[in-house]
């Protein structure tokens, strides 16, 4: 593979305008992908342009090619495909000068099956290919077989139906795959689906399926057809598919020219019949999630190669060689590489893959800290080392992919990545143990504890506590992790405690003296609560810490729950407001001998009983009535 040559028509355009299905926006016009090779190059072989502008390691990309003859409208249709664009693809509007060389690729978001992404690639006509075995012919025998490997669909534009030049083409294409890389053996359902198109259709042309539809018609041709075997071995099961479309007009030009080809005040039959083939090749949202859970391995097509994987076939299908079992496990890393990318980032083992907007950047320590949660399952279990963490998902990652871990411990991004996290692994665990420890003191337990014995409620003292134990939280972790105060601050731990104090200071704030119906410390269940005057402090999340190394909602961890504080001013007892026999009441939690002087709560002339009594007597109601 190879980077593109200089050239003003490779330059990155500007981006274009959105596509009306799906409201998609083609991030870049279409750029070469496969080009021939210099006349000076004797392998013959054709090269892979690696600065196309996609991630070329993307496993299962749904990708539309459209190929045939020359000059018969198949830049136009791809555009129309991809949205509508007139600037996607170059097109002459010429029946003698073709603007189309090699092949060319783009990649437009939100209009593939489910709102995925579509690649749809035109290529270079084939009318001048005839049956000799020249170099002109191995060329093209190279574009037809790679563009094969990595198509979803492969739509064949002609003017007549089951046409000489087209099986002339599929022959080409079936001797190296069906015969060398027997792939009916391999695929199966992964195999590429193929959609005959008769274009440039005349009334009398339609004469001939005018009762039975052109889809049926084709079939019935086809099972005649004396060759039409060897597109059985080729394509899917099933997926042999026929579509006609009529002469566009000068109104289908001139619409596909201002970019409103698929506005609601254009109505054509070319149009109707556009709209119809583009819904037969994407397939609903409810279809895709037919398919949902499929293994990685089967998920890897159609296509049946990602773009990087064909790179390495290159030189073998100039030579129409066998491919090498080993290709088969560097493809595999391939996939593994861009499980990784999209899991932790593209930058973080290398230089990644350039985007249209330009090259990635490298991913930051902050940012890859940021992507675990110290209350993560996994997390736990190794003990808050996420480089364990990757580790192990890297392990079962290869499991499922049945990929050995010594190959893909070989390839340098891989070993990159895990070389990244083993160096920032000391900076997760000190951020968890300052600002995350659920026993430590800036845990909203121990915080809630400290309000109660050591603050006397109050939001001002309470405030400026936890400032001073926040900096001296900060002061620990800088000086084990390393980082600058900036990156600390920009920590999703960090910044989660921030907002705890925020919001622990705002509780206080609005804290009320109100009634609440007590139970006694020892109480038994038959017991009736007694009503007492207590401060309402708000929701609170009163939880142990994890013993299980599990994330999941344990006591108090759930919804949170009101909280009071009765006091006597020397002591006082912590309580939480919890449904009893059809009435809410405060069960005590902790109690405080020995506080600083706490307020007592007194009760304002003319108010309220209270948020608890109001809850009970609201419960007692359908009682009472």
């Amino acid at each position: 593979g190879r980077a593109a040559p200089p050239s003003s028509a490779l330059a990155a355009p500007a981006a274009l305008a959105g596509v009306r299905r799906g409201q998609a926006t083609v991030s870049s016009t279409a750029r070469p992908l496969l080009q021939p090779p210099a006349e000076e190059d004797e392998s013959g072989a054709i090269w892979l342009n690696t600065a196309c502008g996609l991630d070329l390691e993307a496993a299962g990309v749904p990708t539309i090619a459209v190929i045939g003859p020359s000059r018969r409208g198949k830049s136009v249709l791809a555009g129309l495909l991809a949205g509508g664009d007139p600037g996607l693809f170059p097109q002459s509007h010429s029946s003698f000068q073709a603007m189309t060389s090699g092949t060319h690729i783009v990649e437009v978001p939100g209009i593939g099956p489910g709102g995925a992404a579509l690649r749809l690639i035109d290529t270079e006509g084939l009318s001048h290919v005839g049956r000799s075995r020249g170099r002109r012919e191995a060329l093209v025998r190279q574009f037809l077989v790679s563009t094969y490997l990595t198509s979803s669909w492969v739509i064949w534009l002609d003017s007549e139906v089951l046409s000489t030049n087209f099986f002339t083409m599929m022959w080409l294409v079936h001797d190296y795959v069906v015969d060398i890389l027997k792939v009916k053996d391999a695929a199966g359902d992964r195999l590429p689906r193929l959609m005959y198109i008769r274009t440039q259709e005349t009334e009398v042309q339609q004469q001939e399926y005018r009762e039975q539809g052109f889809a049926s018609f084709f079939d019935k041709a086809l099972a005649g057809h004396e060759d039409a075997d060897i597109l059985r071995q080729m394509f899917a099961p099933g997926g042999l598919h026929g579509h006609a479309l009529p002469i566009w007009t000068v109104e289908d030009l001139e619409a596909f020219g201002s970019g409103g080809f698929w506005a609601a005040g254009h109505d054509t039959p070319f149009k109707a019949a556009v709209g119809s083939l583009r819904d037969r090749l994407l397939p609903t949202s409810e279809a895709v999630a037919d398919v949902a859970g499929a293994s990685s391995e089967a998920s890897a097509g159609p296509p049946l190669l990602a773009l990087a994987a064909l790179e390495q076939h290159l030189p073998r299908i100039a030579r129409l060689e066998a491919f090498d079992p080993r290709d088969h496990e560097a493809a595999k890393v391939s996939r593994l590489r861009q499980h990784l990318r999209a899991a932790y980032g593209r930058g973080i083992g290398g230089k990644g893959v350039p985007g249209a907007a330009g090259a990635v950047r490298a991913a930051t320590t902050t940012g890859l800290l940021n992507i675990f949660d110290p209350e993560d399952r996994d997390v736990r279990k190794h003990g808050l080392r996420i480089d364990e963490v990757v580790q192990a998902r890297l392990e079962e990652q290869c499991r499922l992919m049945r990929l050995e871990l010594e190959v893909a411990s070989a390839d340098p991004e891989v070993v990159a990545t895990l070389v990244r996290f083993r160096g920032i692994a000391p900076a997760f665990s000190a951020a968890a143990a300052a600002f995350a420890d659920e026993a430590g003191p800036l845990s909203e337990r121990e915080i809630l504890r400290a309000v109660v014995q050591a603050w006397r409620l109050d939001p001002a003292e309470t405030k400026a506590a936890l400032a001073a134990t926040l900096k001296q939280a900060e002061g620990r972790f800088l000086e084990a992790s390393g980082l600058t105060e900036p990156e600390m601050r920009r920590l999703n731990m960090h910044e989660k405690i921030r907002w705890r104090i925020e919001d622990v200071v705002m509780r206080l704030r609005g804290k009320v003296a109100a009634q609440m119906l007590l139970l006694d410390e020892a109480a038994d269940d038959d017991q009736a609560p007694t009503p007492a005057l207590v401060w309402r402090i708000g929701e609170w999340r009163w939880k142990d810490a994890p013993q299980d190394g599990k994330t999941r909602p344990g006591r108090g961890a759930g919804k949170p729950r009101e909280y009071a504080v009765w006091t006597d001013g020397a002591s006082a007892v912590l309580y939480e407001e919890r449904p009893r026999a059809g009435v809410f009441v405060g069960w005590p939690l902790e109690r405080f001998a020995g506080v600083a002087a706490l307020p007592l709560p007194e009760a304002k002339a003319g108010s309220v009983a209270g948020a608890g009594a109001a809850k009970a007597a609201e419960a007692e109601q359908p009682a009472a009535a």
